[in-house]
């Protein structure tokens, strides 16, 4: 399909814009929305591999424009789900492993996506010292255990050694001034250094899709709490004993998790003003890891006060159900009547027709071409499944056409992807 236009960037990028905001506002654009998200999926085209990916920032930032903005997509996804190697290598990174690792133990072959380390981050009887200084223990603890070059935290004074001048005036200046000190300095350095590289080319990229007529989709997350408490801390073996065991506990965890998180995502959002989305990748809530009286205790409360308090900073949160959560979906059903018009569901293998029925008068509704289709399929298999859900969920508005798996699949074939855009254009108009 020719997707030319006469129109100049400028226009192109205001409409586009548009119609994905009339879209979550529950009202009918002149088209349905597409808006992919991608990983991999650029360098997988260009046979760039997942190393040079990963320790290459400004060349997949230019691979990705050269893939990605010829399909004219009404928003095109932030570079943020591929990880710089650089970065994990001077930070020491242990939740991960990665192409081209420069540690042995955490490296992978150049052509393999990062993988995510499951660990016992946090112990047992930890819970204590967590809910009694939680920041003290994440800087002491939980950061040089996450970070090997970071350890030099473990030895950072106690609140009673640095909570008034007396004493922090001497401790501050002699904890740096150490041998692990001056090391962790070294270290911080150096990862600053590589961040703003990083930001440097993802910055490069927004500008340049920009200056081509096309706005980010979102530039903002977090996590729900059970998600980051089963991933970063207890790992998912202890967080599913734990709710046995020590239910009380983590419940409390999970609790104090909510306010720092709004706070982190409020103050993320001054930098990029224009974009209210807020992403929120949701993991282990979904059919199969917990029942429903677990869900109902452990993971939707916390979740959806972070929510809440998204919406009250006016920010637009877009949960994306990862898995199945078909029956589940009475919980996001119930919470999107509150919400009317202010939030984004994202769904990857649940059964986003019957979701529309549910609370398409609600919650404007994201996904969920299939990833084996993507890969796997035909270009008229895509086409008729994009055709399906668009009768099934586009009337009325409240429709965003993307992938499951968190949109599109490092290894989708590209004229699956362009067959799937095709059939937006061709099925998707509401009015021309």
């Amino acid at each position: 399909m020719n997707y030319s236009s006469e129109k100049k960037p400028r226009e192109l990028f205001k409409e586009r814009n548009q119609r994905v905001e009339v879209a979550i506002s529950l009202k009918e654009p002149d088209r349905v929305p597409i808006t992919p998200m991608v990983t991999f999926f650029p360098s997988q085209v260009k046979g760039m591999s997942k190393k040079e990916a990963m320790y290459d920032p400004e060349k997949f930032a230019q691979t990705a424009i050269d893939v990605l903005s010829p399909l004219n997509w009404d928003q095109v996804p932030p570079l943020i789900a591929v990880f710089s190697g650089e970065l994990f290598d001077a930070l020491g990174m242990r939740v991960y492993k990665w192409p081209g690792a420069a540690a042995e133990e955490q490296r992978l072959q150049e052509h393999q996506p990062f993988q995510f380390v499951e660990g016992e981050y946090m112990k047992a009887d930890e819970y204590e010292m967590v809910l009694s200084d939680p920041t003290g223990f994440a800087i002491r603890k939980l950061i040089p255990r996450h970070f090997s070059n970071f350890k030099g935290f473990s030895g950072f004074p106690s609140f009673g050694g640095i909570f008034n001048t007396s004493t922090s005036q001497f401790l501050l200046p002699l904890f740096f001034g150490t041998p692990d000190g001056q090391g962790l300095l070294k270290s911080i350095q150096n990862t600053i250094n590589l961040f703003f590289k990083l930001i440097g080319s993802s910055n490069k990229y927004m500008q340049n899709m920009k200056k081509l007529g096309y706005p980010l989709q979102f530039f903002n997350a977090v996590q729900a709490p059970y998600d980051s408490v089963s991933e970063f801390l207890r790992g998912m073996t202890g967080t599913m004993l734990d709710m046995y065991r020590r239910p009380e506990e983590l419940k409390k965890l999970l609790d104090i998790m909510v306010e720092p998180s709004i706070q982190s995502a409020v103050d993320l959002a001054k930098l990029a003003p224009s974009n209210n989305i807020v992403f929120i990748p949701l993991h282990r809530g979904a059919e199969g890891f917990m029942n429903f009286e677990q869900f109902e205790t452990f993971y939707w409360p916390s979740l959806t006060a972070i929510m809440e308090g998204l919406i009250k900073n006016n920010l637009i949160p877009m949960p994306f159900f990862e898995g199945k959560y078909t029956d589940r979906f009475s919980y996001l059903s119930e919470f999107a009547k509150k919400h009317k018009g202010k939030l984004i569901y994202w769904f990857d293998q649940s059964d986003i027709i019957k979701g529309k029925d549910v609370f398409g008068d609600y919650a404007c509704i994201r996904g969920n071409v299939p990833a084996s289709l993507l890969i796997t399929g035909r270009p008229q298999q895509v086409e008729d499944y994009v055709k399906k859900s668009i009768e099934g969920c586009a009337e009325g508005g409240g429709y965003i056409v993307d992938g499951g798996v968190s949109g599109i699949p490092d290894e989708a074939k590209l004229e699956n992807v362009k067959a799937m855009t095709d059939a937006v254009f061709k099925y998707g108009w509401y009015r021309k």
